[in-house]
């Protein structure tokens, strides 16, 4: 038997992939947009950040307001001014950034580890789609824990 808190995990986790595969659709269309432009054309590490900032700003927008809406919802209710309640949303938005980039950070080299050492032997294409999805797999579980856990848990 499922038990309340487990379900609600359960449901927060799909909803949170749900945000991601969103925001993996932001993340490519704000970079191959930017492409467009001749800077960006030649600096695309430039690009990539900027959409990676586009992305995790949605993807805390969305997420706040839907994923972990009550969360969000109860910490932003015990500040009584504006300028507390700007002060908790940014905390939010920080600590998010901060899983945000981190996980970045863990899907790079875990990406990197399976493409280049478990996966060697496999051909070049299918190492790269098969390090991929070990590497968004392990993130994804990364980022839905310590938001959960630590970005929007309530004191």
């Amino acid at each position: 038997m499922i038990k309340n808190n487990q379900k609600q995990t359960f449901v927060q986790f799909i909803k949170f992939a749900i945000v991601g595969a969103f925001n993996t659709f932001i993340d490519w269309g704000a970079f191959f947009l930017l492409a467009l432009i001749p800077y960006f054309d030649f600096h695309e590490s430039y690009a990539k950040a900027v959409s990676f900032i586009i992305a995790a700003t949605n993807s805390f927008a969305m997420n706040s307001l839907w994923t972990f809406r009550s969360e969000f919802a109860t910490g932003m209710k015990k500040s009584k001014t504006s300028s507390e309640r700007a002060a908790v949303g940014s905390s939010y938005f920080f600590k998010f950034f901060i899983v945000s980039l981190i996980g970045w950070g863990i899907n790079t080299l875990i990406f990197s580890y399976f493409r280049f050492s478990i996966f060697n032997d496999v051909s070049e294409k299918w190492s790269k789609i098969l390090a991929l999805g070990f590497a968004s797999g392990m993130t994804i579980i990364w980022n839905f824990f310590v938001n959960k856990f630590w970005t929007y848990k309530n004191k």
